[in-house]
């Protein structure tokens, strides 16, 4: 009797996904907040720079974004194991940079005076509670669920995260 054993995909923790999407967050937010000068246009900016570095950059580097890659993660199709296509990365992430746009206007435009800009977040913290409350194995966010993508670790990338460590560990190593 023989059994199809098929292997399990390394699931990517939640607080490396945020630390990833905040990676492309701010680097989007840096390039739409100097060529915006309202809040119409640094939506649309953002909008088109999420798409480019989370679609297109996605689509032609195997799954892996900029801070995918600098984390060692990537999006896959939940269905067949491969990178989506241009339409399911789209629809995953045309979500992202919605809600992504409100936050990041939120929090560049919360003064002691305004502090009710700050609901702007709840797009975004609505989306990823969702896989905070999953239970199945790869904790899809909302936009994971729509567009059928989970996000699995990887060998290939820069590591980050761990040579940050490393540095970290370094510096309290001398500090003794």
């Amino acid at each position: 009797m023989s059994y199809n054993i098929v292997p399990q995909l390394p699931k990517a923790p939640l607080s490396r996904r945020a630390v990833a999407f905040s990676i492309d967050a701010g680097v989007v937010w840096l390039f739409s907040a100097i060529i915006s000068n309202n809040w119409f246009t640094f939506i649309l900016f953002f909008v088109i720079f999420w798409i480019a570095i989370r679609v297109v950059m996605a689509y032609k580097n195997q799954g892996q974004s900029l801070g995918h890659f600098a984390l060692d993660m990537k999006v896959l199709d939940s269905r067949h194991k491969i990178t989506p296509n241009i339409l399911e990365l789209s629809k995953r992430e045309g979500i992202l940079a919605l809600a992504g746009s409100l936050a990041m206007l939120g929090m560049s435009n919360c003064t002691s005076g305004n502090a009710a800009v700050l609901l702007l977040i709840m797009p975004l913290f609505l989306d990823f509670t969702v896989a905070l409350v999953d239970i199945e194995r790869y904790q899809q966010a909302f936009h994971d669920r729509i567009s059928h993508t989970i996000v699995v670790g990887t060998m290939r990338g820069y590591s980050l995260d761990i040579k940050l460590r490393w540095l970290l560990d370094e510096a309290k190593r001398y500090m003794r």
